[in-house]
């Protein structure tokens, strides 16, 4: 899924590298491993926040995507998906606004040089999906329905695109989201 986002960053789940995975641990844990961005304030206020792994660059960088448009400092990504606003946040959770649990952190993130993203859709190692918040926020509290795989959100992205991609999903199901984690 390429979802539009800041600059030429992009919103992708695939399942070799897999972006947006679920990591096992919550933030306290992910981000106490190794060194992060996160100062202890905003581990413990979002100590139980869930934490998806985003690529292999800047791995002690934490992004949040959450659905609150109306925190300072978030930016629109897509209807209903915004990313940081962390600070804000953290004050919508001590005032007990929302729950750590309705924001995703995501660890690191990937880049390609200029043109690399386009040749590699064009070589069908990428496939273009639009995907509902719920889709993308499925690990920060997102509804899930009795017909969706909880565990595997890439297989339910293919799956709804139908056709050849239905097909694809298929081919590689049962593996789950956490399939290859870093």
């Amino acid at each position: 899924m390429i979802c539009g986002f800041i600059s030429c960053q992009k919103l992708l789940i695939n399942p070799s590298i897999s972006n947006l995975r679920p990591f096992p641990g919550k933030l306290m844990k992910t981000a106490s491993d190794t060194e992060s961005n996160i100062d202890l304030s905003l581990k413990m206020a979002f100590s139980t926040a869930p934490v998806a792994y985003g690529g292999p660059v800047m791995q002690d960088q934490f992004s949040t995507l959450h659905g609150f448009g109306e925190v300072a400092g978030s930016k629109k990504v897509c209807p209903g998906v915004f990313v940081g606003g962390s600070s804000q946040l953290m004050n919508e959770v001590r005032k007990n606004q929302l729950q750590p649990q309705e924001v995703l952190f995501v660890k690191g993130h990937a880049a390609w040089v200029p043109g690399q993203l386009t040749r590699e859709i064009d070589k069908g190692v990428w496939y273009i999906a639009s995907a509902s918040a719920d889709l993308i926020l499925r690990y920060a509290g997102a509804p899930v329905t009795k017909d969706d795989n909880k565990d595997d959100l890439w297989n339910d992205i293919l799956s709804c695109m139908g056709d050849k991609f239905e097909s694809i999903a298929m081919s590689h199901s049962g593996r789950g989201d956490e399939r290859m984690l870093p």
